[in-house]
């Protein structure tokens, strides 16, 4: 036992040496260099030769070769051949001999270039550059922490702990949980290696560092917080068995994807709120805050010191499990859960739609005139007697009011409504789009999402609507729908006109009965819009990650702000009543449309009943409205769910939920904590109070 804790002690003294840490970090270098920057100048490649295929697909001379590769299954460009699997053919043109979508054509032609480099190289890194520069930096950062805070030996323990339970794992027949073991070991050791970094940073002699290295320091040794630390860290690597292995790629994805941040979320939420309420309240309790303002801390030094020390906290939580989701889904993206053309289909679905940053544009609607809207009014007030007895006077501006909004309405849902068909003609009505002047250059495909509704909404029935784009009568798309049932179709970029517009018509083939008038597509408002690519998925999952942890931040301060004054178990219950109202907020206010209490003229204050139902009524919409005004702003970013379906999350919505939350609503509570601190009596000591 001496010889082994002798040897440690060694290695400890050997990593402590400049020039051992000058060494390994030259090795950790040239290792990093060797292995991505082949994958890099190979990615870099394929995508130049990816431009100059589509171009030859979709320029000047896109009938000839188009023509050829329907005769040859090869493309000619740049004195290059590039082959296409025959069994591939014949899905890729339709009826017409059209080329039905050349960005997947684009991606068969180099299958063939990448066989080479996946032999040693995953397919994640290969096909996407960006991707490639921020897995190798975040190696190479890695390995050169690991070096120069002096966990070399911790690390060479780790990887030989977690090597024998991956073995042991495979030995016992366990292969779906070897990933998870060896997941575990490595986000366990980054975890405990962006914690040393973070006390290495805030020793810096600063009061407010000093506080929150405090505040780590207790996170380590409190149970409740290491136990929601453990619980992420040993549940993300498991989450994939959890999986449906049968269900489409895109699916799987999406799944893990939503599961793994929501959980994520949800348990550093309940994690923040609980340490943030106990780290004041017990000093408060045990008089320990007394040694901290004896010194030359002032209270609001020390809530911003607590409150910096939990977000920190939550940053090495959010890192760790940002990795660990991240580097899982590229690994997904390339399992093979189809076969032939509908893997390759499924992988490329993914790859453009879902692991990607995509704008919308939803169709430009007709603005009514207010003169009209103003005279319509009028009409009905004039041809309807119901409205005689108000006279002049009374509550003529409330009713004007009540039928100017079901006016606008109607008129905008007419907007959203197309009509049936008749004498054999299919109903049609067209939309215009506007600004897609960026979506007409880029060489991803746009992707028109709908969800109709007709008739009884049975998803149980199918119906046929068609769709024509620029008026070309000539080319009529037709898809068979199901209503309330989300649907796509992928549009040609050079569909778009110049000027960024788009017109699409849709045409409903559904014919009632002679003399009915059922049968009206409809589409609720963001149920029919185009999106468009802009980004790649690595920034924007960044961005993503970056809103929820400002929403932490937000969380952190308030449970500051409530341990000032309210015990612990008190303050956790007013922080977790006050996350989950802003979670709630979004749909208190959605129910808000349709929850209106009587007008005030029309109770009868004689009906006691009819007082009290009034009464409970417009308490019930006050206090709703109430929590939406000022927890709204909490509950309306969720970036988790744009990044699942693909959406952009944008530096916009960073700079607006930081400015939002945690200037405007952070910086309140922790104004208003610093209020509170200065108006306790927190500690007596030799007759003076602090």
């Amino acid at each position: 036992m001496k010889s082994i804790v002798g040897f440690y002690r060694r290695l400890q003294l050997l990593q402590s040496r400049l020039w051992m840490r000058i060494v390994l970090s030259v090795l950790a270098l040239a290792a990093c260099a060797g292995y991505f920057i082949p994958i890099l100048t190979f990615s870099y490649e394929a995508d130049r030769e990816r431009s100059v295929i589509f171009e030859a697909l979709m320029g000047p001379e896109a009938e000839e070769n188009q023509r050829v590769l329907r005769e040859t299954g090869t493309i000619v460009t740049t004195g290059r051949v590039y082959e296409i699997d025959e069994r591939f053919m014949p899905d890729l043109f339709d009826e017409e001999g059209q080329l039905i979508n050349p960005q997947f054509t684009v991606f068969l032609a180099l299958q063939e270039d990448f066989q080479a480099m996946l032999e040693w190289a995953p397919r994640w890194l290969v096909t996407q550059p960006d991707t490639t520069w921020v897995v190798g930096g975040l190696t190479l950062a890695w390995l050169w922490m690991i070096t120069w805070i002096g966990l070399i030996v911790p690390f060479l323990i780790t990887v030989g702990a977690t090597l024998g339970l991956y073995l042991l794992t495979g030995w016992l027949g366990l292969s779906d949980l070897q990933l998870g073991i060896a997941g575990i070991g490595l986000l366990t050791f980054t975890f405990l290696l962006l914690v040393r970094l973070l006390l290495v940073i805030l020793s810096w002699p600063n009061q407010v560092m000093s506080v929150a290295h405090t505040v780590i320091k207790e996170a380590s040794r409190t149970r409740l917080t290491v136990l929601f630390i453990i619980v992420i860290l040993i549940l993300l690597p498991l989450l994939p068995l959890t999986l449906d292995a049968d269900s489409a790629l895109r699916y799987q994805v999406q799944n893990f994807m939503s599961r793994s941040l929501e959980y994520t979320f949800a348990l550093a939420a309940c994690m923040t709120l609980l340490l943030a309420c106990g780290t004041v309240a017990f000093e408060i309790r045990d008089r320990h805050i007394w040694h901290v303002m004896s010194k030359p801390v002032g209270q609001f030094q020390y809530l911003v010191g607590k409150w910096l020390g939990i977000v920190l906290l939550n940053g090495c939580v959010l890192a760790v499990a940002g990795v660990s989701v991240f580097l899982y889904i590229q690994y997904l993206r390339t399992t093979n859960v189809s076969t032939g053309m509908a893997a390759d289909e499924d992988r490329f679905v993914v790859a453009e739609e879902i692991l990607a940053a995509r704008e919308y544009t939803q169709p430009v609607m007709a603005t009514p005139d207010e003169v009209e809207i103003d005279a319509e009014i009028d009409r009905i007030i004039a041809n309807d007697s119901a409205y005689s007895t108000y006279g002049e006077e009374g509550i003529l501006p409330q009713v004007r009011w009540r039928l100017r909004k079901d006016l606008l309405e109607n008129l905008e849902r007419q907007q959203r409504t197309i009509p049936p068909g008749r004498n054999g003609q299919p109903g049609g009505r067209t939309f215009r789009f506007e600004g897609l002047q960026e979506a007409r250059t880029g060489l991803s495909p746009l992707t028109l999402s709908y969800q109709f509704i007709i008739r009884q909404a049975d998803e149980h029935e199918r119906y046929v609507a068609g769709f024509l784009f620029n008026d070309d009568r000539e080319n009529v798309l037709l898809r068979e729908y199901i209503p309330t049932v989300p649907q796509v179709i992928r549009i040609p970029p050079g569909l778009v006109r110049p000027d960024g517009t788009l017109d699409i018509t849709i045409l409903n083939y559904f014919e009632p009965p002679p003399g009915r008038y059922f049968g009206q597509i409809f589409f609720e408002q963001g149920r029919f819009e185009i999106l468009y690519r802009v980004g790649g998925f690595e920034t924007n999952f960044l961005r993503a990650m970056l809103v929820l942890l400002i929403k932490l931040g937000v969380l952190a301060g308030l449970g500051v702000f409530f341990a000032t004054f309210l015990n612990f178990p008190v303050a956790c219950l007013s922080a977790f009543t006050v996350f989950v109202g802003g979670q709630m907020a979004p749909y208190l206010a959605d129910s808000l449309t349709l929850y209106f209490p009587e007008k005030v003229d029309d109770v009868d204050w004689d009906n006691m009943g009819q007082v009290m139902k009034w009464g409970f009524e417009s308490t019930i919409r006050g206090l709703a409205q109430g929590m939406v005004f000022m927890l709204g702003a909490f509950g309306e970013y969720h970036p988790v769910g744009d990044l699942v379906e693909g959406r952009n999350v944008g530096w916009r919505v960073v700079l607006s939920s930081f400015w939002r939350l945690e200037v405007i609503w952070g910086g309140i509570t922790l104004v208003l904590g610093w209020l509170v601190l200065r108006s306790r009596q927190l500690a007596i000591y030799s007759g003076g109070q602090s």
